[in-house]
């Protein structure tokens, strides 16, 4: 899991799963459970997870990338679809 504290967070593209390596804890992780409700942390992945509805991807994406940039991380991709 990529940790906040190097500034930057890896979102994994599992086709409509989406994974992101976000601590489950902490002020980035709290605003990130408020701007994403239906963003459910999984245990046993050790990252949130959130389903994009096909057709949504670029919004869902856009909106992802900008709440990351507002709170000063980059964001690193990997599909795995």
């Amino acid at each position: 899991m990529t940790s906040t504290t190097s500034k930057s967070v890896t979102l994994t593209k599992m086709c409509e799963l989406h994974g992101i390596a976000l601590p489950r804890e902490g002020a980035v992780s709290a605003r990130f459970q408020e701007a994403f409700p239906a963003a459910q942390y999984d245990e046993a992945a050790g990252e949130w997870r959130m389903v994009w509805k096909k057709g949504s991807y670029a919004e869902s994406n856009a909106r992802l990338e900008s709440f990351f940039a507002e709170n000063g991380i980059a964001v690193s991709h990997v599909n795995k679809c």
